[in-house]
């Protein structure tokens, strides 16, 4: 009686793992599926992602470039060089670099006075009258300094587009003289060459016209594209992914491609032919398998014992870790009272805040340590609430409370480990502390701004600053005896990253690189 209730009950669990079987290899085929099409989406995008990078580096380079031309121009015309020289100035920068067909200087009647086509190009070199164009009247009344970029479209030369084409991008900024505009300087894009990044990618590029200027669908060039870019395939996925590319919000392009369906394709019939044969073992060897469940569940047994010894240990471990970060957060307490009852034995001024300096670049590390201590991941800190705890603190201990020095942060969702948090940590101690000891040495109000962002990987942006008075002329940023600053230039090697003085906003202002780094633990 007892035989039968086995063979009936390891009969019924045979077909009950069977069905289960079966079951989870038609859910891993369709899991597969998706998980292929998403790989696939992710690789498409980051090709699309690429590309975009390295049309607008190309971009870039060309908005100062014209500046470059115009300050050659500009200085030309200041010294009364002739128009010969300068036309041979912009003649070598057209050879040295293919990127550009064209360099115009167009007075502020609208004709050009200087015309340089690239030595490649057998376009007409004559001067023309352009006070008709659309991107000369929109050049001649920016601002000094400011550049006006055209939408990417066909070169046209006496009111008729250039046959063989010649595709650009028109780069413009006025050239004053006295205050006063003169005319234009202009500099063409050669965008064949811009769009050769797109060779052997599979990558179409639309205008902000949605006309074709690089296929690879054999759309004919320079009309408007006819594919529908929305479509979808039987499965309901994007037939094609499409990236709109706006550089400073000017012009709207369009980047698409196609994924690779014969590879997805291939890659799931191999799959599924593995997950049947797969799942026929399982099934002949569940036989099997049922007759060694009773020692697997010994097993089971010795492995969860194990596995609570190993629970215990690491609680250990961590309550000993954390224990450790309470006890060096409260030894540097020790040592910032000990530095502050030493100061009140000294009467030199100088001496005192070199005492009471070293005390708030103690303070910065011993709240890491606290937080440390205080949290349930002890490898890395919330980084955002760390420096508001640390700036807010030393407002409040070097203006007090009632001086209005409020602070501007962001830096959502970014956490760091202690190798790195302590050097940043001192850094932005070292920035805060000069702009609340010099930037608002005189005043009561003020903003002290730190932003953080994500660059491209292992790499971090660090925007920190204040709007009070600013360097002194006096002060070497790069080379300077000061302790504040050679110690932020170090902590800046140390993160292996780079610090720039952002001039272009009022007070003081840095713009600091940096890479965490790796903990070896």
């Amino acid at each position: 009686m007892l035989g039968k209730k086995l063979i009936i009950a390891s009969t019924l669990l045979f077909l009950i793992t069977c069905s289960i079987v079966w079951n989870l290899s038609v859910q891993r085929i369709n899991l597969y599926k998706k998980n292929i099409s998403l790989v696939e989406e992710i690789t498409t995008k980051n090709k699309l992602k690429d590309a975009e990078s390295r049309l607008f580096e190309l971009y870039n380079i060309s908005k100062k470039n014209v500046i470059f031309l115009r300050d050659l121009i500009e200085l030309d015309l200041k010294t009364n060089i002739p128009i010969e020289i300068t036309q041979q100035k912009l003649a070598r920068f057209l050879n040295i670099d293919n990127n550009y067909f064209q360099v115009r200087l167009i007075d502020r009647n609208g004709m050009e006075t200087i015309r340089i086509e690239n030595k490649n190009d057998t376009a007409n070199t004559n001067n023309q009258y352009k006070g008709d164009r659309d991107y000369f009247k929109k050049a001649l009344t920016l601002p000094k300094g400011e550049v006006y970029i055209s939408n990417i479209d066909l070169n046209i030369e006496n009111h008729e587009v250039e046959v063989p084409h010649r595709p650009t991008i028109r780069f413009f900024t006025p050239i004053f003289l006295q205050h006063e505009v003169k005319g234009v300087v202009g500099l063409n894009l050669n965008a064949t060459k811009w769009l050769d990044n797109f060779k052997g990618q599979h990558i179409s590029f639309l205008n902000s016209k949605n006309e074709v200027f690089y296929s690879s669908d054999n759309e004919k060039s320079y009309e408007t594209t006819k594919i529908d870019l929305n479509q979808k395939d039987p499965s309901g996925d994007p037939y094609y992914h499409v990236r709109n590319i706006s550089h400073e919000g000017k012009h709207i392009w369009t980047l698409y491609t196609k994924p690779d369906l014969a590879s997805i394709q291939s890659q799931l019939s191999e799959y599924k032919k593995s997950t049947y044969i797969t799942s026929a073992i399982l099934t002949l060897g569940l036989l099997l398998l049922l007759g060694i469940v009773y020692m697997l569940y010994k097993k089971n047994r010795q492995v969860n014992t194990l596995n609570r010894i190993v629970t215990q240990q690491l609680n250990e471990r961590n309550t000993l870790l954390k224990e450790i970060h309470h006890r060096v957060k409260n030894n540097l307490q020790v040592i910032t009272s000990l530095l502050s009852l030493q100061s009140s034995f000294i009467n030199d001024e100088k001496i005192k805040a070199l005492f009471r300096y070293s005390q708030y670049r103690i303070n910065s590390m011993a709240i890491i340590h606290e937080m440390l201590y205080k949290s349930n991941d002890l490898n890395r800190i919330d980084y955002g609430r760390y420096v508001n705890q640390l700036a807010t603190t030393l407002i409040a201990s070097m203006k007090g409370r009632k001086k209005e020095i409020d602070l501007k942060l962001e830096a959502e969702e970014l956490h760091l480990n202690l190798d790195t948090s302590v050097p940043l940590g001192l850094m932005i101690n070292e920035i805060i502390t000069n702009s609340l000891k010099y930037g608002f040495k005189n005043k009561d109000k003020g903003l002290i701004t730190i932003k953080f962002e994500k660059a491209q990987y292992p790499n971090y942006l660090l925007h920190i600053g204040d709007n009070g008075s600013g360097f002194s002329e006096t002060v070497n940023f790069r080379n300077t005896k000061s302790l504040g600053l050679k110690l932020i230039h170090m902590l800046t090697l140390q993160l292996k990253g780079n610090i720039e003085k952002d001039n272009s906003e009022e007070g003081t202002h840095y713009i600091i690189t940096f890479q965490e780094i790796e903990q070896i633990s």
